[in-house]
């Protein structure tokens, strides 16, 4: 379905619904309009540390699985 020429989403999820409660507009850009949002500085932190983590076990298994 459509409204002013923006798709309306099929599937509406709980952080959708939080979105829209908190602020229509924001709701309005980055669910219909979808507009991207720059990544937050937290975000960027945690996906280096699930990296160095993923690359720590790895190393381990390795080391594990080799003697």
């Amino acid at each position: 379905m459509q409204i002013n020429g923006y798709e309306i989403p099929k599937h509406t999820s709980f952080s959708s619904i939080t979105t829209w409660l908190s602020c229509g507009y924001r709701y309005y850009l980055s669910r219909i309009v979808q507009v991207e949002e720059p990544p937050a500085t937290w975000s960027i932190g945690g996906s280096a540390v699930h990296k160095a983590t993923e690359e720590y076990d790895r190393i381990m298994w390795k080391a594990e699985n080799n003697s």
